[in-house]
């Protein structure tokens, strides 16, 4: 079991040390684990990383890399925020450190006079923040600062599926010229989303990610990453195969990881 996405306290927002978070992988039969706390931004810094403790999260990543050699295989990645304006702030951090995981994501949706997080459900299937959201995730993409798009679908939780795919099917093209991978995040089968007509959350709906993407974008052979995205030791790996198991009828193959920013793909048991 691979499982790309997953984060610490150095998150802010999350618990767990790296040893904690990599003990539970173990127990859990995850073979290739790649940590990615929230890299420094300009926006939100009390639910990230700090600059000055990049350092030792570095470190205590590198410490569990000896402690647990024999048992997984651990990687180093961030999560990075991106918007409209960010592009010169992510390009300077990610010149000075070495990665192997690089993960682009949006989760801060900026308008005129406000700033729409992606879990304020009841505003995500505002036209302008529709139009906002999809309009940096092209950017995001352009950017080739990214080994792969973090939960592109994650707008689902509140957003019926026929609308996310008019706004993503003409980006198709652009996964495909700029070589950027997509996420099935495992998060989308335990987070709860909204009810369109009575404005209630419910849970035990599969939000995202979006089959119908996903089956188009293997017809492109785009790249396609999974992970927990687990903010608890307790939920690291979960989820992942129980999403292999949704997506392998409608023709996923391969699992793909990033060691040293370069893409190695792992061929699905048969």
């Amino acid at each position: 079991m691979i499982d790309s996405h997953a984060h610490t306290h150095y998150s802010k927002h999350a618990v767990g040390s790296v040893s904690e978070l990599v003990e539970s992988a173990i127990i859990k039969g995850v073979e290739i684990l790649t940590i990615t706390d929230h890299a420094p931004f300009n926006v939100d810094s009390n639910n990230r990383l700090l600059e000055t403790e990049l350092n030792h999260y570095f470190q205590d990543i590198n410490n569990a890399k000896d402690k647990y050699s024999d048992d997984i295989t651990i990687l180093t990645g961030l999560e990075l925020d991106f918007m409209t304006g960010s592009y010169s702030y992510l390009e300077k951090m990610l010149s000075n450190i070495d990665l192997d995981f690089v993960l682009g994501s949006i989760h801060y949706i900026p308008l005129n006079n406000e700033v729409v997080k992606v879990w304020d459900l009841p505003h995500l299937n505002r036209p302008e923040v529709i139009n906002s959201y999809f309009s940096a995730l092209k950017e995001l993409i352009e950017s080739k600062l990214f080994d792969v798009v973090g939960h592109p679908d994650s707008i689902l939780r509140a957003l019926p599926e026929s609308i996310y795919w008019r706004y993503f099917e003409p980006l198709l093209p652009f996964f495909e010229g700029n070589g950027v991978g997509y996420e099935l995040n495992a998060s989308g089968l335990r987070k709860p989303s909204l009810d369109i007509k009575s404005g209630r959350k419910i849970r035990d709906k599969w939000s995202y990610p979006s089959k119908l993407a996903v089956s188009e974008l293997l017809k492109l052979n785009i790249p396609l990453t999974i992970g927990s995205d687990a903010h608890n030791p307790a939920d690291v790996g979960r989820g992942v195969q129980e999403l292999i198991r949704e997506l392998v009828p409608i023709g996923l193959k391969n699992i793909s990881y990033f060691k040293k920013r370069q893409r190695i793909d792992v061929e699905l048991p048969k």
